[in-house]
Formats: C-alpha cells, sequence, structure tokens
C-alpha cells in the first residue's frame, strides 16, 4: 500500500479535545498527516483515560482507539506559566480544536476572539454539545443527551421498547467528521486570502441533520417517526430475519430486486401476486408480508440464505459482531484495521487511499519535553531521556512551569 498520502503534513494541529468527537477529529487529522499536539491537564489529562476496564499501557482501550499518532503535552491552563506554554504552541500552530463548553475558553484566556486577535492565520474550530448560540448553548451535552434532545433516540430500537441509544457515539463521529470538513474548506480558503477563520459545530447540529429525511417526510404527510427496529418505514422488506442459526439483513429496494428476492427463497406462489408487486403495497401490508418471510427464513441457515439471495443479486448480509468483521477477509484487504500485541485498533475510513500507520496514543505529558524543545530550537537529540512524564532533561529548555 502506498504511505505517501499525507496532504496534511508541515501543519500543526493544537488539540484540546477530549472524549469522542474532537479526538477522532484530530487523530483523522494525524493520519492525514498533521502534526497534532494534544494538550492535557497535569494529572488528570483526557478523563476517557480511565474509561475502563480493559487498559493498555495504564489507560484505557477506548483512549488508545482515537488517539493514536498525537503527542501529548501537560499544561495547567488555569496557571499563567501554563498559558504562555499554550501561546507558545499557538504562534507555531496553523488549527487550534477545542471542545469546552461555551464560555470555557474565554475564561482560560484561549477563546476564538483572542486566539485570532494574535494569530489570524490561524483556522479556530470549537465543538459543543449543542452550539454557542440559543437556550441550550450552555448546556453539557454528551451523546446520549443529544440523542435524547434531538429525536434520535425516538426513531432507535424495537417498536413498543423503552429508548435505546446508540450501540456506539455515531453523532459524535458523525460531528468530528463534520468538523474536519469545515478545517479543511478553512485551509483552502486561508491559502486563497492568508487569513484563519472560526468553525462552529455543535453534536446537536449534527443529530438534527441526520435526520433530514425523517423530519421531512414526517412533516409532508408521512405520519409521526417511531422506532422500527431494523426495519425501514419505507421499503419493505428491507431488515434483518432470523435464520436457523443466527441473523440475515435482506432487502428488495426496488420491485424488480423484490421478484428476484422471492425466486431465490421459493415464495413466488405466496408473495408472487399483482399485490405485492409495488413497494407502495408492500409497505401497506408489511406484517403480512413479513410474516411470509419469516416462516420461509427460519428453516434455512444463514449460509444458504446468503447464498441464494447473493446468487439473484439481492442485498443480503450476515449480522456479525464487531470482532468477526473486523478479522474478516475484506478488512484485510482494506487495510482498515491493525493488530498490536493482540489489540486490534481500526484505522479511519481513508486509510485504503494509502494514509500512514499511526503510532499508539500518548501517555499523558508524554512528549511535553520533546514539543518545546523545538519550540526552543534546541536538537531533541541533545535532551537526557525523561521519563513518561516529561520531567527529566526539563531544565535544559525554556518549559513553562505548568507542564510536565
Amino acid at each position: 500500500m502506498d504511505e505517501t498520502f499525507r496532504p496534511l503534513a508541515g501543519l500543526r494541529v493544537v488539540d484540546f479535545t477530549r472524549v469522542l468527537a474532537g479526538p477522532y477529529a484530530t487523530m483523522t487529522l494525524a493520519e492525514l498527516g498533521a502534526d497534532v499536539i494534544k494538550v492535557e491537564m497535569p494529572d488528570l489529562g483526557d478523563e476517557t483515560r480511565g474509561w475502563g476496564p480493559p487498559f493498555l499501557d495504564d489507560s484505557s482501550a477506548y483512549y488508545h482507539a482515537v488517539n493514536r499518532g498525537k503527542r501529548s503535552v501537560a499544561l495547567d491552563l488555569r496557571s499563567e506559566e501554563g498559558l504562555d506554554g499554550v501561546y507558545q504552541l499557538l504562534a507555531s500552530a496553523d488549527v487550534v480544536i477545542e471542545n469546552f463548553r461555551p464560555g470555557v475558553t474565554d475564561r482560560l484566556g484561549i477563546g476564538a476572539d483572542e486566539v485570532l486577535r494574535r494569530f489570524p492565520a490561524i483556522v479556530y474550530a470549537s465543538i459543543t454539545g449543542f452550539g454557542t448560540t440559543g437556550p441550550m448553548a450552555r448546556r453539557p451535552g454528551t451523546e446520549v443527551v443529544v440523542e435524547a434532545e434531538s429525536g434520535l433516540m425516538s426513531i432507535t430500537g424495537i417498536p413498543g421498547s423503552e429508548p435505546v441509544r446508540f450501540g456506539v457515539a455515531m453523532v459524535d463521529i458523525a460531528t468530528g467528521l463534520s468538523m474536519i470538513n469545515g478545517v479543511l474548506a478553512a485551509l483552502v480558503e486561508r491559502a486563497r486570502t492568508g487569513r484563519g477563520r472560526r468553525i462552529d459545530v455543535s453534536l446537536y447540529a449534527t443529530a438534527v441533520s441526520a435526520l433530514g429525511t425523517v423530519i421531512t417526510s414526517a412533516s409532508a404527510g408521512g405520519g409521526a417517526p417511531r422506532a422500527w427496529g431494523s426495519a425501514h418505514p419505507s421499503i419493505v422488506p428491507y431488515r434483518a430475519f432470523a435464520a436457523k442459526d443466527g441473523h440475515v439483513v435482506l432487502g428488495a429496494t426496488n420491485d424488480a430486486m423484490f421478484q428476484r428476492l422471492i425466486t431465490a427463497l421459493e415464495l413466488t406462489d405466496e408473495l408472487g401476486g399483482a399485490e405485492w408487486r409495488r413497494n407502495a403495497q408492500r409497505v401497506a401490508d408489511r406484517e403480512r408480508l413479513e410474516a411470509v418471510l419469516h416462516e420461509k427464513l427460519s428453516a434455512w441457515t444463514v449460509e444458504v440464505v446468503v447464498d441464494r439471495l447473493q446468487q439473484h443479486g439481492v442485498l443480503v448480509a450476515p449480522v456479525r459482531g464487531p470482532e468477526e468483521a473486523a478479522r474478516s477477509a475484506q478488512s484485510a484487504a482494506l487495510g482498515i484495521v491493525t493488530e498490536e500485541d493482540g489489540v486490534l485498533v481500526p484505522r479511519s475510513p481513508l486509510s485504503p487511499n494509502g494514509t500512514r500507520t499511526l503510532r499508539r496514543a500518548p501517555g499523558l505529558g508524554e512528549h511535553t519535553v520533546e514539543v518545546f524543545a523545538e519550540l526552543a530550537g534546541v536538537e531533541h537529540s541533545d535532551i537526557a531521556e525523561h521519563d513518561h512524564a516529561g520531567r527529566q532533561g526539563a531544565a535544559a529548555i525554556p518549559l513553562p512551569e505548568g507542564g510536565h
């Protein structure tokens, strides 16, 4: 695989983010070649370091999954020395990314207005729960809270069951990816104008935007949105079914595919009539049609169902577990999962394009001495080896007292 796809090489990102949306975004920027410096509070760091077990190198597996490829410096942002250290970093930065609640960065002295006043070429990106304006702006907005407030949770899960959150924080991930788009667009603009700008992205805006087809359909007379389990409100069949030894997802996204589906499943007599010919008819009589499919599929193994439908060009897939998918031949062919000491580590969706393999996530403050040596123009090779917290060798460079 070509390992030269590093379009952001030479760009520096100062990363004040924690938890998931921001760290996922900055890790992806690192995979694109940027030098990402993660700024963490001494002795605390990103709180996800403690979200375990399991743990790897004294930090949680969760933390390691979304912080690879970065360097960590520890600075107390509440101290004068720490703030001085931050501004040393910002003087060398192209991009700043933060996910504090609105108002916190201003109190710390690193708000967008102040940073852009000092460094007008910086792209300053903020991730919040509910945005920087409006009645919810200062509320903490984690994934589960935003799923609830946005309406997303109300359509997730099994019909008639209690509300269900996504199995993984997809709003966080989507927000991080949206922020990357904004940052890259701002960098293109800066190449023309020489000036940076502020970018604001919120989990709430991401969630409401993701509900676009649902909200538009409901407001156009499609009825109140609700949970559909694995099914689709406007396509039948299109869902998971129980087979003899597991579950399989299948679907017919057009009328011709439905005819191929019933041929493959030997259901022409039962479902080949005129009353099933159009999707709108199948949606109107969903329960009766799905009952016929349930009865047929329950007698066959997943392998048989998948083989039959694939041969007839019908959408189908076995329902796999995440680790099974990570170890699949397809994941191996794409190179999107690496294995480090027996631990599986997915890469970004860009990895098939030749993005580089990232080093492991940093220890808290691991690179403080290294980074400030670079800023001071000191050859890092001339600095004495320092411990995991970066304390040894600190006297050799003008390291802020608030750092580790």
